[in-house]
Formats: structure tokens, C-alpha cells, sequence
């Protein structure tokens, strides 16, 4: 049984190096890739086109129920744990708490050598704070292939921790071709994607509502489909950014307050994440999807989330996300005693 509670310490916070093999594919292999994507795309309809990169030596499996439950790669298996962790623990546990860390540059204003925190869960490049200030993640979210092809460098620190990553078949797809199976040293829950369904046709807006019912998702009043999953392994919803995924899981896993990091979503385009500079910055879409997707996603599950008792705050003070969606609070604040004085001082 896999404790979600369970925070190991990184490698990388203590220092350790490790000979670091290169994420390449070979070209042979490359081109096959591309000739079946092609193949695929060309020979399906557009409700099936997000399954062209596993329609070709991946092999996924299902329970009775319909929910991800295995995956195969090139006649490999995957091993993954989602049979195994553990879904809304104890009810009675209302002190449990998580941070979720994004990777807006407002993460670069916290001290996290002073910061307690108990349970961790990084997006994307998060993993950089590992070598950075010491931060051991316990859980972590990769939905974007983009990412995986972007910045392997940061991919295979998170796949070497004994964490559980959270990821969809394609963005595992990718982080096999590149590493193979047997580099993955972290767990694996194969995240489903309630709008793209792995190896299925994508649905209709209006046929969610029979496909999902009210147990495991709450479809928001919307002109364009908004929605927050309710049953992590029939997936989650896309709220055009992995921070709204990563939220969804903390949910799905128990913790009851909840602190959002780095979450800014303030010119993302003309701004450096934490971890990048202005040469090296790698594209972002959070400006064109913010009115429409990402402000209204967050602002309904809010709602829903307060509802049902769960605290977030949001440590981001600069965040477009206004206190009326989640209250803002100084990251000082949550420094017990002297060290909060100490921390005030730094200037972060």
C-alpha cells in the first residue's frame, strides 16, 4: 500500500550527483515515431487524434469500470500504483495539509530552508528547488508533453526521486522514449484525462454529463466545458494549466488545507518562471487561456472546494488569481517563533 504521507529526501537536496544518461531518441526510432503519428492522424477523426502518439507500440489497460489501471510501452510494462494509493484518507484528519508548488517567479521571494512544510507536491520544473533550497517533493504533476521535450534535463531529476508522479500515458510515452523504463525510480499513477481519454474518442460537451456523473465530476455552468474531477482515477479536467491538475489530486488524495505556491499567472509570456532566465525561457500559453479557462476553472472550484471544508490560500501575493478565489497570505506567516523574524529579515 503506497502512504501518501510518506517524504523521503531528495538526492539532489543533499548534494548527491549521478552519472546523467542522455535523453535522446535515436533517428531510426524517431522516424518510425513520426510515420505512425502520421498514419494515425491521417486515418482517424479529430475525436481521436490525441491518442497519434500511443496508437503504435503502447498497450493500455483497464478495469471493469473503465479506469486507467495499467499501461505498456514497446511490450514493456509500467509499473504503476494506481490500485494501490490510498483515496481520501481518514475524514476525521482535518489538519492535513499539503503545498503545492508551481513555478511563477514569486517562488524566488521564499525561503524554504525556513519554511516547515510536510507534504509537498511539484509541477513541471518545480523540481529545480530540490538542488536550490533543499524542498523533498512527495508528489508531482506532468501533464504537458511540451515539457517532457523541453526540459528532459529537469524530467530525469524528478524520475529518479521516490516520489509519485502524476502523469497522463502521453507524457509518460515521452519520458520512456527518452529515459526507458528502467530509469524511472520514482512511482506512477497513470492519470486519465476526462476530456481526452487515453485510447478513446474524445466526448462531446454535452455527453460528460452521462459519462461522468455527479461522483466523480462536477461539470461547472459554462459556455465552454469547466469542470473538476471528483474521482482521480477516472481522471482529471483540464484547466489549461497543471497547477489546476495538481489542485485536483491534493483533493482526490484527503488534505484539507492546502497552500498554492508560485502560482501567478501574471504575464507569463514576457516573464521567466524561477527557474529560468530571459534567454532560456520556454514557451507559455497562460495569458490567451487565463479569462476564459484558467481564471473561471479556479474561481468555480473555489466555490466547490469551500464547500466541501478544504483552506486554500495562495501564497502568491502577486497572483492574477484575486483573493475573492483564494485568500492571499504572506508565506512569513506559516514560519513558527523566531524563525518567522529571521525569515521577515531576508526580505523574501
Amino acid at each position: 500500500m503506497i502512504i501518501e504521507g510518506n517524504a523521503i529526501r531528495s538526492s539532489h537536496a543533499r548534494g548527491e550527483t549521478k552519472n546523467v544518461a542522455r535523453a535522446t531518441i535515436s533517428p531510426a526510432r524517431r522516424a518510425g515515431n513520426t510515420f505512425f503519428k502520421l498514419l494515425y492522424r491521417y486515418t482517424h477523426t479529430r475525436a481521436w487524434r490525441h491518442n497519434e502518439r500511443l496508437a503504435h507500440g503502447v498497450a493500455l489497460e483497464r478495469d471493469q469500470t473503465g479506469r486507467l489501471a495499467g499501461m505498456r510501452i514497446r511490450s514493456r510494462t509500467l509499473a504503476c500504483v494506481n490500485g494501490q494509493i490510498a483515496m481520501q484518507p481518514e475524514e476525521s484528519d482535518e489538519m492535513r495539509e499539503c503545498h503545492l508548488i508551481a513555478t511563477g517567479p514569486s517562488v524566488n521571494s521564499i525561503d524554504y530552508r525556513a519554511l516547515p512544510m510536510q507534504h509537498v507536491l511539484g509541477v513541471n520544473g518545480a523540481i529545480a528547488l530540490a538542488a536550490k533550497q533543499g524542498v523533498r517533493f512527495d508528489y508531482y504533476c506532468i501533464v504537458d508533453s511540451g515539457f517532457v521535450r523541453n526540459r528532459p534535463d529537469l524530467v530525469e531529476r524528478v524520475i529518479a526521486e521516490p516520489l509519485t508522479l502524476f502523469a497522463t500515458p502521453l507524457v509518460l510515452w515521452h519520458i520512456v522514449e527518452r529515459f526507458g523504463i528502467e530509469r524511472l525510480r520514482c512511482r506512477v499513477f497513470i492519470l486519465d484525462d476526462m476530456l481526452f481519454p487515453a485510447g478513446r474518442r474524445a466526448p462531446k460537451p454535452s455527453e460528460l454529463q452521462a459519462i461522468y456523473d455527479s461522483r466523480a465530476l462536477a461539470l461547472f455552468d459554462a459556455p465552454q466545458p469547466l469542470g473538476f474531477s471528483l474521482d482521480l482515477r477516472r481522471g482529471v479536467f483540464d484547466g489549461r494549466t497543471v497547477a489546476y491538475t495538481g489542485l485536483q489530486v491534493l483533493v482526490a488524495l484527503g488534505f484539507r488545507r492546502l497552500f498554492l505556491h508560485g502560482v501567478d499567472l501574471a504575464s507569463a509570456r514576457r516573464t521567466p518562471r524561477f527557474y529560468e532566465s530571459a534567454g532560456d525561457m520556454q514557451p507559455s500559453y497562460l495569458d490567451e487561456n487565463f479569462a476564459d479557462f484558467i481564471e473561471p476553472s479556479f474561481r468555480h472550484a473555489a466555490a466547490l472546494l469551500a464547500r466541501r471544508g478544504i483552506d486554500v490560500r495562495n501564497l502568491s501575493l502577486e497572483s492574477a488569481l484575486g483573493d475573492d478565489i483564494f485568500p492571499k497570505l504572506h508565506w512569513q506567516s506559516l514560519v513558527p517563533g523566531a524563525a518567522r523574524e529571521r525569515a521577515t529579515r531576508s526580505g523574501a
